[in-house]
């Protein structure tokens, strides 16, 4: 389903910048400003008044939009001041993930041994809680990290590195667990990506509906379902319920409403001139691909359709129309696999063949439309009227998990199909290999119904 694209682990700043400053804390102001790089308490609160400025910036206009002149607008300090400490807005998101990466890593050092006991449980939910508050600290670095890996490549690679070592981390305090190790890291790799969309799943339906689900009751629930897929349904040990009134059905907006009407008059047989729309969907589905929401233009759209500006104009008032029919019908496509989820009523080979060869479905049908799902994300932070769409799209797909579940004679459905919309979009992102989509069927029969 579609939300903002995130990260669930970042990075450090460049080599270059590393050093003493990695291991004290020392600032180092960038050469050629001073001969001695090192600087002193003021230094310190000039470079983090300058990564707060960004951190808020990053949350409000995303990546592409944000500039250093809004940075240091924000910080109050000259361009001048900006350079003593960074290269760039590239340079101040390194930073940014280095201290989400620190704070995750200890956190995970934190752990204390995960068993089968209640003792396990509660260290186990401590853990996720320290997550969820580094989580909200640092949203917007998790929502913008996609973007902004797209023209740094170092990003990705020591976000490689810290996540192999956070998963490691994790793996290593788990005591005694029912599944063998060679399935157990591809199960947490599936939780580690799944917590942060959880959060921000949350955080979108609340927007639409404050009172009705609780961060506290999320997070019981997250950790039970990776309890339970650990080690087995302990009923005294990994169920929880708080069961309450029905959250209320959310309705689409009139953006999405207008949009998936488009999306199926655009689907009626071609008349004259619908050969150019067609035209010009296919085209903007590659260059939205390719070049994201932000560096897309009408120019480069008409010139890949090989078509005119009134051609588009015809059909669209401008690039985010077009967007909205696009991310509109990604929404259904993807969409459109809830339906055919299998009926996990019976416990048997069939069953488990149908959900594996479901999930692997899903995988394919999710992994080609998330470009646009992203395109969706971006446009959002400069709209905030989708937000009420992304909420009623999540709430679509929370409602089938719910339904899903139904054969679960444990737990919280409704708050647990918040766990399991996060867990298949995690899963969902990009082509899995079997290992991975074993993981999930898993997570799935184990997490969630314990079997």
């Amino acid at each position: 389903m579609p939300k903002k694209t995130r990260c669930a682990l970042t990075s450090r700043p460049p080599r270059a910048e590393r050093g003493k400053a990695a291991g004290d804390g020392a600032v180092l102001r960038r050469a050629p400003f001073s001969e001695n790089p090192l600087v002193g308490a003021r230094g310190q609160r000039t470079q983090q008044r300058i990564l707060d400025a960004a951190l808020k910036v990053f949350g409000e206009v995303g990546f592409h939009q944000c500039s250093i002149d809004s940075i240091t607008t924000l910080a109050g300090c000259s361009r001048v001041s900006f350079y003593q400490y960074f290269s760039s807005k590239e340079d101040v998101f390194r930073h940014l993930g280095a201290q989400v990466a620190r704070q995750l890593n200890a956190s995970t050092d934190l752990l204390d041994p995960i068993t089968a006991d209640d003792a396990g449980w509660a260290g186990l939910r401590a853990w996720v809680h320290r997550y969820a508050d580094i989580h909200d600290r640092y949203r917007p670095v998790f929502h913008a990290f996609a973007a902004a890996a797209e023209s740094d490549a170092l990003l990705t690679d020591d976000s490689t590195r810290t996540a192999q070592r956070y998963i490691a981390g994790i793996q290593s305090r788990v005591a005694d667990p029912a599944l063998p190790n060679r399935e157990l890291d591809a199960v947490v790799e599936l939780f580690r990506g799944s917590l942060g969309r959880a959060l921000d799943d949350l955080s979108t339906l609340a927007s639409a509906a404050p009172h009705a689900f609780s961060r506290s009751h999320l997070l019981d629930s997250f950790t039970d379902v990776v309890h339970r897929t650990i080690f087995g349904l302990l009923p005294t040990v990994n169920v929880h319920e708080h069961r309450g009134r029905r959250p209320p059905k959310l309705a689409f907006g009139p953006i999405m409403r207008a949009a998936m009407d488009h999306d199926l008059a655009s689907g009626a047989p071609e008349l004259d001139g619908r050969r150019a729309l067609r035209q010009l969907l296919a085209a903007a589905h590659g260059v939205f691909a390719e070049r994201g929401y932000h560096g897309t233009r009408v120019d480069d759209i008409v010139d890949a359709a090989g078509v005119s500006h009134g051609a588009f104009y015809r059909y669209f008032k401008n690039k985010d129309d077009l967007a909205h029919l696009l991310a509109a019908q990604a929404m259904r496509k993807v969409s459109t696999t809830f339906t055919a989820i299998p009926d996990l009523t019976s416990d048997d080979q069939s069953s488990r063949a149908a959900l594996r060869q479901w999930l692997r479905a899903y995988n394919r049908a999710y992994a080609r439309e998330t470009a646009m799902i992203r395109v969706w994300a971006d446009a959002a932070l400069q709209d905030d009227s989708l937000t009420e769409d992304s909420a009623a799209v999540l709430d679509w797909g929370r409602r089938r998990m719910v339904h899903f579940l139904a054969p679960q004679a444990f737990g919280d459905p409704e708050v647990d199909a918040i766990v399991l919309l996060s867990l298949l979009d995690a899963f969902g992102v990009r082509e899995r290999p079997p290992r991975t989509v074993n993981a999930a069927l898993q997570i799935v029969e184990r997490g969630f119904f314990g079997r």
